[in-house]
């Protein structure tokens, strides 16, 4: 059904990567990294007609200072098959696309080979802004003077049509099986709605490029210079044509082709150069340009993200420091003017130098907690990982940002808080546990087994085996995988009850794993994830 190459690539790269670019990662993909010729095996025996996803975890989180979007997170079984399936696909999506020389569709190009890295380097976001800022070009010394229209989609992701991504799957000739698995665990995702994508994977980023081609086709047929940055787009309006005609055009194909419509708020009638001004001063927020390219160039090498050769020096005398990033983050009053990018940027360059100040961070410094979760406790995690960690006074203030609005108020930041503790970065005490309701979403059922786990919980997990069959698709992998306090024999018992209520495809290799990883539940929980 998936070809064992697509499958072992999309092994490497969310074992890479991650599951997702917004949620902790799930503890069960360590299996189907450590057991990638048995998932393979698995995929390529897959029935179509048997096989059923799982419903997504549906969350808000912040998009921007003002703005929400919901996020889904799907199964470790769904996610595997969901990107393997629709990388058999890709080759024929990618040849579909508008020509990628032009930089018109500029992201999420994807790159054939069997590289962890699904998506071509160097189109990133701040690699589109540069781009912009010479989007005039040089062809033409009166370019920057012309109008140009900014504009983006409204809610893209959550607004697909359904039948589109048919469409799209089918005049790509895509292989029947991998485009039907693709179809049937968006329809699952969305709850069986007719619109929408999963948000946040890999796979819908690469299928929702593809949902835009007629777009950018119809704007390249046109003869009008532009460039679009997945739901962004920047149009140069060229002599003789008015703006309004072109966004008319532009809104009318979305509205009838697609179900999709421009968001009047951010549509705007500039000129060249104020789209390269703009894009100019959002790079250089709070750094200037030559450093904001030396710290991404740090990141791109710190993370191995990238296979080319680079220069050494820039790592060996980087310019950036734990203090200077802090002092910067302290220098700036009101961080809702900077594009939140730009925080992500040093949230993850942070996690890669010594002398982190984790107090000084949450103390000053909380409110990016709220908006960039991820890159914020990832640094977290990397300074328990240095000298003189004060765990003790990190964890206070973290149990008390989980009970304070507005932290507490979002299951996607509490995910991140809760992760402090299951990925060893704080310790476990029950005790401190008992006023907390974990039974709010599923994140925080999941965070409770991994807890009671860590704890050494064994009455606990002998109540729970009369209980498995009440349990979700998504409570049964952790509570599995939780239960490996208990002793081997007993363990054994467990998981021999457990595994014909378990409805995932990889339910045979994912018992034998629990088997051959017990005693080792710590470990698993807190090493980095490692692909071969």
């Amino acid at each position: 059904m998936i070809s064992a190459e697509s499958t072992a690539r999309a092994i490497r790269h969310l074992g890479t990567f991650g599951d997702t670019d917004l949620f902790p990662r799930l503890p069960e993909m360590r299996c189907f990294i450590e057991r990638p010729e048995a998932i393979a095996a698995d995929c390529q025996s897959l029935n179509l007609g048997q096989y059923v996803p799982a419903s997504a975890i549906e969350t808000l989180t912040p998009k921007s200072w003002l703005g929400f979007r919901i996020a889904h997170q799907l199964t470790a079984s769904d996610n595997v098959i969901y990107l393997a399936a629709l990388l058999d696909c890709a080759p024929m999506l990618e040849a579909a696309r508008i020509s990628k020389e032009s930089n018109e569709a500029f992201a999420y190009r994807y790159a054939e080979g069997e590289s962890f890295r699904i998506f071509e380097p160097g189109r990133g976001y701040h690699q589109w802004l540069a781009h912009l800022s010479e989007f005039g070009g040089p062809e033409n010394p009166f370019a920057e003077d012309r109008p140009a229209i900014v504009t983006d989609i409204s809610d893209f992701y959550q607004r697909i049509y359904f039948h589109r991504i048919e469409n799209v799957l089918e005049d790509a000739a895509c292989p029947v099986g991998p485009r039907e698995l693709v179809k049937k665990i968006i329809k699952t995702t969305r709850a069986r709605q007719s619109y929408g994508l999963p948000v946040g994977s890999t796979a819908s980023r690469l299928l929702a490029e593809c949902l835009l081609n007629d777009t950018d086709m119809m704007l390249a047929n046109m003869g009008i210079r532009f460039s679009r940055y997945v739901d962004d787009f920047r149009i140069a309006v060229p002599p003789g044509k008015e703006a309004h005609s072109i966004l008319c055009r532009l809104a009318e194909h979305l509205m009838v082709t697609e179900g999709l419509s421009l968001n009047v708020t951010k549509t705007k009638l500039v000129s060249v150069k104020e789209i390269e001004r703009t894009s100019r001063t959002r790079l250089q927020d709070v750094f200037t340009h030559t450093e904001m390219e030396k710290m991404q160039a740090f990141i791109t090498l710190s993370y191995g993200e990238d296979e080319e050769p680079k220069d050494e020096d820039l790592i060996n005398n980087p310019f950036v420091s734990a203090d200077f990033l802090m002092d910067r983050l302290d220098e700036i009053g009101d961080k809702k003017g900077i594009d939140l990018s730009v925080f992500k940027a040093v949230l993850r360059t942070l996690r890669f130098l010594p002398g982190i100040d984790a107090m000084r961070l949450l103390e000053r410094h909380a409110e990016l907690l709220y908006y960039v979760p991820r890159e914020y406790c990832l640094a977290l995690s990397a300074a328990a990982k240095q000298d003189n960690f004060p765990a003790d006074t990190v964890k206070t203030r973290v149990i008390e940002l989980l009970g304070m609005s507005p932290y507490a108020d979002l299951a996607f930041v509490r995910s991140w808080l809760l992760n402090l503790f299951i990925d060893g970065t704080l310790p476990v005490k029950l005790a401190e546990w008992q006023h907390f309701d974990f039974n709010r979403s599923v994140i925080e059922r999941r965070s409770h087994f991994f807890f009671r786990g860590l704890a050494n919980d064994r009455p606990y997990f002998r109540a729970l085996k009369t209980q498995l069959g009440s349990l979700s698709e998504w409570d049964k992998p952790a509570a599995l995988m939780a239960a490996m306090c208990l002793p081997l024999d007993e363990y054994k018992n467990w998981l021999a009850v457990a595994q014909p209520q378990l409805s995932t495809p990889f339910a045979a290799t994912y018992v034998s794993w629990l088997k051959a990883s017990h005693g080792k539940l710590r470990e698993l929980l807190s090493d980095p994830h490692e692909v071969s």
